[in-house]
C-alpha cells in the first residue's frame, strides 16, 4: 500500500472522524479526502503532472497538509521552504528541486517571495496564493471550480519513485534537497509510530514547521486515524492553551520547546491532565531537563532519535519504562536515547568502516527500509552518505553500551581536539547543564595557537553565577582537558526554524583565536 492508499482508507473508515484542527478550522477524514482529490484535479488542470515538483511556502496549516496528500497522491513531488529562509535560500530551492507550482500564504511569506527574482526560475509556472495574498490564482476558489479526484484516476505510482525532496543544511552554505521514495515515507512512518504506541483516539499536538521532517508529524494520523492539531508557528502560550483547549493527548517538542513550556508562567494555572505522552528529540535534552519534565509534565516521556536522511524514521528511541527506570536505579541512561527500533539495523564503526565493540565511539551507521534514495544533483555526496550494502552514514558519533542503548556523542563536525585530547561537547553540556544557575548551554570549539582548539561554553543563566564557579564545578565532575578555558554569558541562544541551537553560528563567534565574543 502506498501512502494515498491508507488516506482513502481513513475516509472510508471513519469519514465523519476529526483529522485536523487549525485555528477555526476542522476537518473530518471525509472533508480531508475531497478537498486533497480537488486540489490534485485543479493541480492537474494547470498542467502538474505526475513527476513534477509542487512546493509550499507559509506557515502551517491545512493547504501545508494538503499539498502533500496531493503529492503523494497524483505521483508529483512534494518540498517545502521555511518561510523564515532568506530570499537567497529560497531562491536557491526553487531552482534546485525545479519548482513547477509553489503554493504560498499571504502576509511575511509571500514578501519573502517578492525579493526573489522569479525571471531567473523558467520551471516554475504556477503560483497559487492563499490567505490574505495578491496571486492572480487563489486555492481556495481552485478547490471550489473542480471536482475531486477518484482513485479510478489516479496514476501508477512505484514504490521507488520520489514522494519528497526535504532540505537540510549543506556544506555549500545552500540546503541540500534529500529524496524520499513512497516506499521510505510508508516504512518509517508504519514503523515509528506503532513502536511509539500511538492511538486512534490520540489528540497530537503539531509544534514543528512540516517544511522539512515535521511533515510527517502533521500527517502521521493517516496511519493510525487520531486528530492533529496544527499550530502555525509555536509559542509556549499558545502550546499550553491548545493543550487545555482541545484536550491533547500527545505531542513531540524538541529541547528548548519543552524548556519554554516549562519555564512559562501560565503553566501551573494550566490543565494539562490530558497528556498521557510527549516524545522529544532533535537536539540532545540534558539529563536535568528530562528530570524536570517528567516530575511536572506527569506523563510518559519518549525520546527519539533519527535524521532527514533517514525519512523521519527515528533510528532510536528511549521508551517510559526506560527513563522510570533510569530515574529509580540509573541516572546515566536519561544521556541514552534509547536502544535501536525495530526497523533499524545500527552499528558504531570507526574511520574503515569496521564495527567497534560496546564502549567506543565512532560513527553512527543505520541500515533500514526508511532511509533517503539520494541527495538532489549531488552524486559524490550521496556516494558519501550511502557507501554501498544499504547502510546509511549518519555523521553522528556515539556508542553503544553492553546492554544496546545508544549514546549520542556529538556530530563529527563538532568534535573538539584540545592538545591531541577529543572532547565531545554533549558530555560537557550535560554537566553545566546540571547546575542550577545554567538555564541552556552550548558548547563549542574555538582556535587557539597553543592547544590548536580550546573548549568554549556558551551560557544563558537564570540566575547570577560567577564563570569562575561554574568552571569548578566542571572541575568536579570532568577531565581537566574537558573544562571549559572560556565561559561566555549571553541572553539568548541563535536557533533555527524548529528551536534548535545553532550551533554551527555559535562556532561561528570564535572564529579567530581570542576572539571577541559579539552576539548578534
Amino acid at each position: 500500500m502506498l501512502l494515498r492508499d491508507y488516506l482513502a482508507a481513513q475516509a472510508r473508515t471513519w469519514p465523519e472522524r476529526t483529522a485536523y484542527v487549525s485555528g477555526e478550522s476542522r476537518r473530518t477524514w471525509g472533508g480531508t479526502v475531497d478537498r486533497v482529490g480537488r486540489l490534485s484535479a485543479a493541480l492537474a488542470a494547470l498542467g502538474v503532472h505526475q513527476g513534477d515538483v509542487v512546493a509550499t511556502l507559509g506557515r502551517d496549516g491545512l493547504p501545508t497538509v494538503e499539498v502533500w496528500f496531493s503529492a503523494a497522491t497524483t505521483g508529483a513531488i512534494r518540498t517545502s521552504i521555511n518561510w523564515r529562509y532568506s530570499a537567497r535560500e529560497v531562491e536557491h530551492i526553487l531552482r534546485d528541486a525545479r519548482v513547477s507550482a509553489l503554493v504560498v500564504e499571504g502576509g511575511t511569506p509571500e514578501e519573502l517571495l517578492s525579493q526573489v527574482d522569479l525571471t531567473n526560475l523558467p520551471d516554475l509556472r504556477r503560483i497559487i496564493g492563499y490567505g490574505e495574498h495578491t496571486q492572480e490564482l487563489d486555492y481556495e476558489t481552485l478547490l471550489a471550480e473542480h471536482a475531486p479526484l477518484v482513485p479510478e484516476d489516479w496514476p501508477d505510482i512505484a514504490e521507488e519513485d520520489a514522494i519528497a525532496i526535504h532540505y537540510t543544511t549543506g556544506s555549500t552554505g545552500f540546503p541540500k534537497g534529500v529524496v524520499w521514495s513512497q516506499r521510505s515515507v510508508v516504512a518509517a512512518q508504519l514503523n515509528t509510530w506503532l513502536q511509539s504506541g500511538a492511538r486512534t483516539d490520540d489528540v497530537f499536538l503539531h509544534c514543528l514547521p512540516a517544511a522539512g521532517v515535521p511533515i510527517l508529524l502533521a500527517t502521521w494520523n493517516v496511519f493510525v486515524g487520531g486528530t492533529i492539531v496544527l499550530m502555525p508557528q509555536f509559542s509556549a502560550d499558545e502550546a499550553l492553551r491548545l493543550i487545555e483547549a482541545e484536550r491533547v493527548t500527545t505531542t513531540l517538542l524538541v529541547p528548548t520547546m519543552m524548556l519554554d513550556i516549562l519555564d512559562h508562567p501560565d503553566r501551573p494555572a494550566t490543565d494539562i491532565s490530558s497528556l498521557r505522552m510527549i516524545m522529544y528529540g532533535s537536539a540532545p535534552a540534558s539529563p536535568a531537563l528530562v528530570r524536570w519534565a517528567i516530575d511536572e509534565f506527569g506523563c510518559a516521556l519518549q525520546q527519539w532519535y533519527g535524521s532527514t536522511e533517514g525519512v523521519g524514521g527515528w533510528f532510536a528511541m528511549l521508551h517510559d519504562g526506560d527513563h522510570r527506570w533510569a530515574l529509580e536505579h540509573d541516572p546515566g541512561l536519561l544521556q541514552s536515547c534509547g536502544r535501536p527500533t525495530l526497523h533499524t539495523e545500527l552499528r558504531i564503526v570507526d574511520e574503515q568502516g569496521d564495527t567497534l565493540p560496546p564502549g567506543d565511539i565512532g560513527e553512527i551507521v543505520v541500515r533500514s527500509e526508511a532511509v533517503m534514495t539520494e541527495y538532489l544533483g549531488m552524486p559524490a555526496e550521496t556516494l558519501e552518505a550511502l557507501p554501498g550494502g544499504g547502510w546509511l552514514k549518519t555523521g553522528d558519533l556515539g556508542r553503544l553500551d553492553e546492554r544496546g542503548y545508544l549514546y549520542l556523542v556529538d556530530r563529527k563536525k563538532f568534535l573538539i581536539i584540545t592538545g591531541a585530547y577529543n572532547v565531545y561537547p554533549v558530555v560537557v553540556e550535560n554537566v553545566l547543564a546540571e547546575h542550577p544557575a545554567v538555564r541552556e548551554v552550548s558548547v563549542v570549539g574555538a582556535p587557539d595557537d597553543r592547544w590548536g582548539e580550546v573548549v568554549v561554553a556558551v551560557v544563558v543563566v537564570q540566575s547570577e553565577v560567577a564563570e569562575e564557579e561554574l568552571r569548578r564545578f566542571c572541575r568536579d565532575r570532568l577531565a581537566t582537558f574537558e573544562v571549559p578555558k572560556r565561559i561566555v554569558f549571553v541572553d539568548q541562544m541563535p536557533r533555527g526554524a524548529t528551536g534548535k541551537l545553532l550551533k554551527r553560528e555559535i562556532r561561528d563567534w570564535f572564529r579567530e583565536p581570542g576572539a571577541a565574543v559579539e552576539v548578534p
